[in-house]
């Protein structure tokens, strides 16, 4: 299937209004608890297939971004970006834009699994990434930005055959050139390290492909970028 079309499918799903997605018993004091949040709060994910919901029997209706975006509040709209197997190089040609366009108050990021197991050199990972959020700050100067860095994928089954030394030196040079661009641009770094989204201790958040996220973990997923954003 060609990238174009999972963008056209990624966005007929994630033009939505959430409130009308079914109940939210929680949504309400999650909104006041954040306090910056009002009511038709426009929610952006820019990301992959993590975002648009591979690993769970039903990805339209269960990924990390709907699931932060119930906590968000009763009224908010979300536009879900995700597009599989997608590179942050392209990400700036096919979603971006659309970034731009709809004028988000928050904007979630999670964009480099991809990158990395595809050799992308972090050189260029660093200035992609430097060249999206520099766009992005500069089309919506007060959209709230928070971005998530690399977990460890030597705990994936998906990467049992890769060169385990070279993939935790990537996992770290990765993680230095986002940590790098959030001081500099100031943003709100999701920390996926062991210590916030321990894979060896909760094997059950990694779906049965051995890659993505399962229902559980897509749930944890949202709540660290939740309790980010707070």
């Amino acid at each position: 299937m060609k990238i174009s079309l999972w963008l056209l499918v990624s966005l007929l799903c994630g033009l939505c209004l959430l409130s009308a997605c079914g109940p939210m018993n929680e949504a309400p004091a999650a909104a006041d608890e954040l306090g910056t949040l009002h009511r038709g709060l426009v929610y952006v994910a820019i990301g992959a297939s993590d975002s648009f919901g591979f690993g769970t029997a039903d990805p339209y209706a269960d990924n990390w971004p709907i699931d932060l975006a119930h906590k968000l509040g009763p009224s908010v709209h979300l536009v879900n970006l995700g597009i599989p197997g997608v590179h942050l190089h392209q990400a700036l040609r096919l979603e971006l834009p659309i970034a731009l366009d709809v004028h988000p108050d928050i904007v979630t990021i999670w964009l480099a699994v991809n990158d990395l197991a595809d050799q992308v050199p972090v050189t260029a990972y660093a200035r992609d990434l430097d060249l999206l959020l520099t766009r992005l700050q500069a089309g919506d100067p007060r959209a709230r930005i928070a971005i998530a860095n690399v977990p460890d994928l030597t705990l994936l089954p998906h990467f049992r055959t890769f060169d385990q030394q070279w993939l935790r030196s990537q996992i770290q040079l990765y993680n230095t050139a986002i940590a790098d661009n959030v001081r500099k641009h100031h943003l709100i770094l999701v920390d996926l390290s062991q210590q916030r989204y321990n894979l060896a201790r909760h094997p059950e958040y990694v779906s049965d492909d051995g890659l993505h996220p399962s229902d559980i973990g897509y749930v944890a997923l949202a709540d660290l970028f939740y309790q980010a954003l707070r």
